[in-house]
């Protein structure tokens, strides 16, 4: 039995360190994040010519939404070109977006994937064109988000970030999803800047350079998770990614645990395939480049999403009170104590109200959701997982 116990204790120990590096982890950088002093913005040299991009797949219920956000931005009608990539709609939603003044490209693609999508604009993406912005079909912009990032390309920074946060909190898994995003925005995008390191791209409401979405668009191959193979194209390259906090983009959370589960599937399964993808060009960039920005999106890809992270530490902690106290007892004590810091800090204070409290019984669900996915992650990256859409925005 004795050695039962020693095998025990060695494979604790490893979880621990494991834990205890991701606790480490996001707790530096959300700090930094609640810290960045943010640098005044700069006036404008010149009205930019954009192109707003949007990929949409069987959205015909809320595609109209984001048209109309589209056309009502405060901005020069002169300065804006609007392609639709309409991949699967009916052709009533072909008809009726017809009336619109944007560009409308019918996909027939024999894989629908957001990649195979941002590919076929290049064929439509006018040569004067000074930027281009990624939106999905659910995605609202702010009326002076443009503007916004029309001035933000003043910095010489060639790809941005912008601040995507929830347009829907209409049920415990979309206040949770809301939350969720907002703590990876603090550590992944505000944090990882405020220490000089690239923010991360979510997957949508991204602006390019044009000439960075010309050299970067037509090398990618994934089926999901497209926004992991581009950041290790673009920091294997060297191009910074800034994150822009003040530029919103509302997006649709998910309402509902089944929607939550093949949403997670596929961001989990993604983020293990970039990561083994990932690891030795990240070490040979690190040592002999100096990509300190590449190695450290490989360090992100290994890390254990939030939540389940907070939900193995507590569950490893009630394991202990069953036990004598001893010094790893109080150790996981520490960890979850920090990791817990880490993701309060992180959350801004709009979210602290009774209805977050009542969303907060839904958690051990999407933990054991979460831990469900691990095992139904083969071949998960190698098929478009489509997460439907319904929330009629009032933005």
């Amino acid at each position: 039995m004795q050695w039962i116990s020693g095998i025990l204790k060695f494979v604790e120990i490893i979880l621990f360190v494991f834990l205890a590096g991701n606790v480490i982890y996001i707790l530096v950088f959300a700090i930094a994040g609640v810290l960045r002093i943010r640098k005044p913005s700069l006036p404008f040299t010149k009205f930019r010519h954009i192109t707003l991009l949007i990929t949409a797949y069987k959205e015909d219920s809320i595609i109209e939404a984001i048209v109309k956000s589209a056309l009502q931005q405060d901005y020069p009608t002169d300065k804006i070109d609007i392609i639709l990539i309409a991949d699967s709609f009916s052709p009533s939603t072909v008809q009726s977006l017809s009336r619109y003044p944007i560009r409308m490209v019918i996909a027939e693609l024999d894989e629908s994937t957001k990649v195979h999508s941002l590919q076929l604009a290049l064929n439509h993406i006018s040569a004067d064109t000074d930027f281009v912005v990624i939106l999905d079909a659910d995605n609202i912009m702010e009326i002076n988000c443009l503007r916004k990032l029309n001035r933000a390309f003043d910095s010489g920074y060639k790809v941005f970030q912008c601040h995507r946060a929830a347009k829907n909190t209409n049920s415990s898994f979309a206040i949770l999803d809301a939350i969720s995003e907002e703590v990876n925005n603090n550590i992944f995008r505000e944090g990882h800047r405020a220490m000089g390191l690239s923010a991360a791209l979510i997957g949508s409401a991204i602006a390019f350079e044009s000439g960075i979405y010309r050299q970067f668009i037509p090398g990618l191959t994934a089926v999901g998770g497209f926004d992991k193979e581009l950041e290790l194209a673009l920091l294997s390259s060297s191009v910074t990614i800034d994150y822009l906090s003040d530029t919103y983009v509302y997006d649709e959370k998910v309402e509902n645990s089944q929607a939550f589960y093949k949403q997670r599937r596929r961001w989990i399964s993604a983020q293990l395939y970039y990561f083994g993808k990932g690891l030795i060009s990240s070490f040979t960039g690190v040592f002999l480049h100096g990509n300190y920005d590449l190695f450290n999106k490989t360090l992100q890809f290994s890390l254990v999403p939030r939540a389940m992270l907070l939900g193995t530490l507590l569950s490893v902690n009630l394991i202990h009170l069953f036990f004598p106290p001893n010094l790893f007892s109080i150790l996981w004590l520490i960890a979850f104590v920090l990791c817990s810091i880490a993701i309060l800090v992180s959350i801004p204070g709009h979210f602290y109200t009774r209805e977050t409290v009542k969303a907060l019984f839904s958690l051990p669900k999407a933990f054991f959701l979460m831990v469900s996915v691990l095992f139904r992650l083969k071949k998960a990256n190698k098929k478009f997982i489509h997460t439907e859409h319904s929330y009629q925005s009032h933005f």
